[in-house]
C-alpha cells in the first residue's frame, strides 16, 4: 500500500508544480516561475493579486490589464507593454524592464527597488509614493510623470513639484 500511494504521489508531482502555469488568467493565480511565449497578447487582463514572481514575460502585452497588489518581483519583463495597466501597490522589487512601457500607467506605490528601468517609458504615469531605491533607471523617460512622494535611487523623497522630475 505504501509502495502505492509512493507511485501515486510520484506520478502526480509533475502535474503539481507545472498546473499554475496552465491556470487561467484570473484574481489571485499563481504564475510563480512561469514563462508566456514571446510577444504574448495578454491586453486587458485582470490579474489583481496575482504572483508573477520570477516569471518570464518578454514582449508581453499586458495595456490596460489590472494588476494591482501583485507581485512580480525577480521577473523577467524586457519590452513588454503596460500601456494604461493598473499596478497600484504592486511588488516589481529585483525585475527586469528595461525597454518596458509604463505609459500613462497606474503605479502609485509600487516598488521596483533594485529594478532594471533601462530606457523605460514611464510618460505620463502615475507614479506617486512609489519606490525606486537602488533602482537602475539610465535613459528612462519619466516625462509627464506623477513623482510626488515617490523615493528616487538614492533613497531621497520626491517633493510636490515633482512632475517629469524628482524634485527634493
Amino acid at each position: 500500500m505504501k509502495k502505492f500511494i509512493l507511485i501515486l504521489f510520484l506520478f502526480l508531482l509533475p502535474n503539481i508544480a507545472s498546473a499554475a502555469c496552465d491556470d487561467p488568467l484570473g484574481d489571485g493565480v499563481d504564475y510563480s516561475k512561469c514563462s508566456f511565449a514571446d510577444g504574448t497578447d495578454l491586453e486587458g487582463q485582470f490579474l489583481a493579486n496575482s504572483n508573477l514572481s520570477f516569471a518570464k514575460l518578454v514582449q508581453v502585452n499586458l495595456s490596460k490589464s489590472i494588476m494591482m497588489n501583485s507581485n512580480l518581483s525577480f521577473g523577467t519583463f524586457p519590452e513588454s507593454t503596460f500601456i494604461r495597466s493598473n499596478l497600484y501597490e504592486s511588488v516589481l522589487v529585483g525585475a527586469n524592464f528595461e525597454k518596458t512601457d509604463f505609459t500613462g500607467a497606474n503605479l502609485t506605490r509600487a516598488d521596483f527597488m533594485g529594478s532594471t528601468l533601462i530606457e523605460a517609458n514611464f510618460q505620463n504615469a502615475n507614479l506617486m509614493e512609489a519606490n525606486f531605491t537602488s533602482s537602475n533607471i539610465i535613459n528612462a523617460n519619466f516625462d509627464g510623470a506623477n513623482l510626488i512622494g515617490a523615493t528616487w535611487t538614492n533613497g531621497e523623497t520626491c517633493g510636490p513639484d515633482s512632475i517629469g522630475v524628482c524634485n527634493k
